[in-house]
């Protein structure tokens, strides 16, 4: 089954590049909206450089406007991750994504006539348990949500959008065709944007200041997200949609050992809230969402 070793490898990209995404947006870039128009740019540069190795066919009007469709409203997917990322420790939005799954699950049910199991709504109980304990924090008086909570719900959504619509082009279309157009429509919502010079004058300013040690960590962070949606849309052409986005799960933990080895061996790159309570309080959510994905995938 080669797509579960292509969701898994997908995984541990995307948490390499959740880790340099917080790097960035805590110390070097603080402004959601200058990385998510960075990203349009990164995905515009994968598609020509696709192009000049593969070439790019067209696929006729009706996929190619999925794509483009679904391209775009990942940048919308892309400012809401920056905004979760900047209201709280990576280790604690990550597993977020996990619930995800639930969105493709419920739209799966209403767009392909998916039937819904018993261990499939039992296993949504046990992943929103899991992403309300990992989200919540205590005040003087009450428990209350996390703000990344919500933005994480937003990009959740967007994102499951997305892989309902993409299972089915990358099954019946050439892969690297479908993946160039997606990167076009990825740069649409960037392009409209920059329209306005006020935008532009803000990337510019924003990537003028950026010293050595930031541009080296945007530039990984672009490389392991282009390398991630390769591996995870290379998934879709073999592996079931509900079953690949449950894979995100482990992303969560690829997350969480990355934040703890680099808090522990270096701190001063790196710093992780790391006492035995929270700990604990995050592993057993990441239990209770892993658990949630075996009976999704059982």
């Amino acid at each position: 089954m080669d797509w579960v070793f292509f969701s898994l490898l997908s995984r541990a990209l995307w948490a390499g590049n959740n880790i340099a995404d917080k790097l960035l947006r805590d110390k070097h870039i603080p402004d959601s909206f200058v990385l998510t128009l960075v990203a349009g740019f990164a995905t515009l540069l994968f598609s020509f450089l696709i192009i000049i190795f593969n070439g790019i066919a067209w696929l006729g009007i009706t996929p190619v406007s999925l794509v483009l469709f679904a391209g775009a409203v990942q940048i919308v997917a892309v400012f809401a991750y920056y905004q979760a990322v900047s209201k709280d420790e990576i280790s604690r939005v990550i597993p977020l994504f996990q619930l995800t799954p639930i969105f493709v699950l419920i739209l799966s049910f209403f767009v392909l006539g998916e039937i819904l199991t018993f261990n499939y709504y039992f296993a949504f109980l046990l992943i929103l348990l899991g992403g309300f304990l990992i989200s919540i924090k205590r005040t003087e008086v009450l428990f209350k949500l996390r703000e990344a909570f919500w933005w994480m719900i937003l990009c959740g959504l967007i994102y499951a959008v997305q892989i309902v619509i993409l299972k089915p082009l990358y099954v019946n279309y050439p892969f690297w065709d479908l993946t160039a157009y997606l990167g076009f429509g990825q740069f649409i919502p960037t392009f409209i944007l920059l329209l306005k010079p006020a935008f532009g004058k803000k990337l510019v300013k924003s990537l003028r200041e950026l010293n050595l040690g930031g541009w080296i960590i945007l530039v990984f962070s672009m490389i392991f997200a282009m390398s991630a949606s390769v591996a995870g849309f290379w998934a879709l052409v073999t592996g079931p949609v509900s079953l690949i986005s449950v894979f995100r799960g482990f992303q969560s933990v690829f997350v969480l050992l990355y934040a703890v080895f680099f808090s522990i061996w270096l701190p001063k790159f790196f710093k992780e809230e790391l006492d035995k309570k929270v700990l604990r309080t995050k592993i057993l959510a990441i239990l209770l969402m892993g658990v949630g994905l075996y009976l999704i995938y059982v």
